[in-house]
């Protein structure tokens, strides 16, 4: 535990001077998604079936010194704003770093859920016990950002140590917790389900009920629609679009999954809707391949690697900050996966690098193919049979 406590405080000092004493030139706190979340919280606070109004949203981010081009929706269930109304009652600087803060402590219990994840050397990148953490470009980008991508890692790391415990109840009900990450959650749902059964079924329909309840509680039938609305909004936009639909949405070229790579690879040469018809088929046949393969795997933890790299690569959208959670089965795969896995890391760790700094939002859907590459990987390991059903 030293090395990992010590790098651990290391990284939170810095990651909290940094914007004090850099980004803070250049105006990054009131540019980070965070500002999407600091409104939430203030309207989940004083106004809470108004939590989806855009006008509202955007007044209050604006107020805050965001510029009125970089505003951000808040699009995540309700109950989730919950969690964000005691930083509302803070300054925004203040509730910036200590929702950094906040995020960083998070690594903690992630490395105590799944410590034999974080064991292994993976050179260079893991020297020592957990230090893989701190030298992930996704994970920093979550910190800065002030994302909840590291809340997304923490449950997935508590539902592998229920499973681990043969607990499948209660490891479907922390994923349904998750659901603020609908794209990610529902796909590794699917999977896990179809590995492990009913008991898992059970327990996140449980879970989803308890989550449905809260957001329903928080902003009524009204602020459900609403929030409809919304999800609508997040899809590929075309050469005209108002302001709101400009924050909302993301386009398919900039998410790091099988959606994005085909979009990169085929939106200049290919009509919208061919590109929709082969991202489902493609997305479908992954799907069956993967499940397929979760069938016949024996290694438990290989099973939950493999499904949680599915999810990723299925999601409807993705953002770099959500590749935080491939942490765990980059580290529950160390040690089981040999050939060129070391590769495949060394490409995730400086794939986000070259892309973010020289290549630009458009080229995120290029940090697919090591996901794919894991996929591949994976059914070539002795003992699982590798044929399509």
């Amino acid at each position: 535990m030293k090395p990992f406590l010590v790098a651990w405080a290391i990284y939170l000092l810095v990651m909290e001077l940094v914007p004090v004493l850099f980004l803070a030139r250049i105006h990054v706190p009131q540019k980070a998604d965070f500002h999407g979340f600091y409104g939430a919280g203030v309207l989940a606070r004083t106004e809470p079936s108004q939590l989806y109004n855009v006008a509202k949203e955007m007044s209050i981010q604006i107020n805050l010194g965001s510029p009125e081009h970089n505003w951000a929706v808040f699009i995540q269930p309700p109950y989730e704003a919950l969690l964000l109304v005691p930083f509302s009652l803070l300054p925004y600087r203040t509730a910036y770093l200590l929702y950094l803060a906040f995020n960083v402590a998070l690594i903690v219990p992630c490395f105590l859920l799944a410590p034999e994840a974080f064991l292994h050397v993976i050179d260079p990148w893991q020297p020592r016990p957990g230090l893989l953490f701190f030298f992930f470009p996704p994970l920093f980008v979550a910190v800065l950002q002030g994302q909840d991508s590291i809340r997304l890692l923490l449950f997935c790391c508590a539902a592998w140590y229920e499973l681990k415990r043969g607990k499948n109840f209660s490891a479907g009900l922390l994923l349904a917790l998750a659901l603020f990450k609908m794209q990610v959650i529902i796909p590794l749902a699917v999977l896990l389900i179809i590995w492990r059964g009913g008991r898992l079924l059970a327990g996140f329909v449980a879970g989803t009920v308890v989550v449905s309840g809260a957001s329903l509680w928080l902003v009524g039938v009204r602020g459900i629609h609403a929030w409809g609305k919304l999800l609508l909004l997040h899809s590929l936009i075309k050469d005209e679009a108002t302001s709101a639909q400009l924050a909302t949405t993301q386009f398919p070229t900039s998410m790091p999954n099988l959606r994005g790579l085909l979009y990169g690879c085929g939106g200049r040469y290919l009509p919208h809707l061919w590109l929709v018809a082969i991202t489902l088929a493609l997305s479908l046949a992954l799907l069956l391949w993967i499940a397929h393969l979760l069938r016949r795997e024996r290694d438990e933890a290989t099973a939950f690697a493999l499904a949680t790299i599915g999810a990723l690569l299925l999601s409807y959208h993705l953002h770099v900050h959500d590749l935080t959670v491939l942490l765990l089965p980059i580290g529950l795969l160390a040690g089981r996966v040999r050939p060129y896995f070391a590769a495949l890391v060394s490409v995730c760790f400086l794939l986000p690098v070259l892309v973010v700094v020289r290549l630009g939002p458009q080229a995120h859907y290029l940090m697919a193919i090591p996901l794919l590459g894991f996929v591949w990987l994976i059914a070539r390991e002795p003992g699982v049979d590798v044929s399509i059903p």
